[in-house]
């Protein structure tokens, strides 16, 4: 479970040293989100344009398409590409994702195995 600040059990955390979404979890986040990316990136704040050039930059691999939407989401966001914006976003298009039933204390919930987060 997530306690407040983004901790997670076993003293790992989802964000960065400078608060930002690490990338092993951006990474774990696009194996989850699947081809609704796109919906969710407008959701976001992210330009048609932009969604379009990230799938074109690998048009063959959705889970590099999704991870690569989430990289420019926190570089467009910074500290505003945080774990309630995204679940916001998530709840406007009526979707909840479940990921090996590991819950953060939001709907999105993903895979925290602290041995393989480190």
């Amino acid at each position: 479970m997530c306690s407040r600040g983004g901790q997670l059990a076993g003293g790992a955390s989802m964000y960065d040293e400078d608060g930002l979404f690490s990338d092993r979890k951006l990474i774990t986040m696009a194996t989850v989100i699947g081809n609704r990316y796109p919906e969710l990136g407008y959701e976001l704040g992210l330009s048609p344009e932009l969604l379009f050039q990230v799938k074109m930059a690998t048009p063959d691999n959705l889970q590099h398409q999704v991870y690569n939407m989430l990289v420019s989401w926190r570089a467009a966001q910074g500290p505003g590409a945080n774990m309630n914006t995204l679940n916001n976003a998530l709840k406007r298009l009526g979707t909840s994702i479940q990921y090996h039933n590991i819950d953060l204390g939001m709907d999105f919930s993903v895979y925290t195995d602290t041995k393989h987060t480190r």
